[in-house]
């Protein structure tokens, strides 16, 4: 058996797909390209698979990780699997880990967000609001401003991901909720503190 390592893209209508429907998604498209999985043991057996922490329904994807695990993988696989794949998911790449046994949660301890305001927020503003109330948990890497949006690097992902940063907003009355901003998962891995950005899986 074949473990690959792939990284994905989840934009346009696709980032509705919830965090659940992914395995059935990317395993039957497997299926369509002819890749055969390994199955989990069990009374129900499925494709063995990893998925990294979940993205809220509505929240793009720009780079995710995830592992799954095949009876063979060669030249070729990738495209087959990519062209089976519904519109708006894409899969950016595939490489073999080195990292034996080491979980997709466990690797991924930092990420980096872009939240661009619909509703006339000022990107500003909404970068200190989120860099105090992340800096209160501990969890505060590193903020910009680009035109049109605020990027946020943070880690503690579990205490502070988006749903605490969408209600820090909420609360500081920068947004009325999620609808008022789009955010985006730019890149999820580690911080490297010398080059002062999330590391992504795919450069590790």
């Amino acid at each position: 058996m074949t473990r690959v390592r792939i990284h994905f893209a989840k934009r346009g209508y696709a980032c509705f797909i919830s965090h659940l429907d992914l395995p059935m998604l990317f395993s039957r498209a497997a299926r369509r390209a002819g890749l055969v999985p390994e199955l989990t043991q069990g009374f129900s057996p499925h494709q063995r698979l990893a998925l990294c922490h979940p993205l809220p329904v509505g929240t793009v994807g720009a780079n995710e990780p995830a592992d799954f695990w095949f009876a063979e993988w060669g030249e070729g696989s990738l495209e087959k699997w990519r062209k089976s794949l519904p519109v708006g998911i894409d899969i950016t790449d595939a490489r073999l880990p080195a990292d034996g046994d080491a979980s997709l949660n466990k690797l991924c301890t930092a990420a980096l967000y872009a939240f661009e305001p619909l509703a006339g927020a000022d990107t500003g503003a909404i970068a200190d609001i989120l860099a105090s109330a992340l800096r209160e948990n501990g969890a505060f890497l590193a903020s910009s401003v680009t035109p049109g949006a605020a990027e946020i690097a943070s880690c503690d992902l579990e205490r502070s991901g988006l749903s605490f940063m969408v209600k820090s907003l909420v609360k500081s009355g920068a947004v009325s909720g999620w609808g008022d901003v789009a955010i985006t998962r730019m890149a999820i891995g580690s911080w490297n503190e010398e080059a002062g950005r999330v590391i992504s899986l795919t450069e590790g």
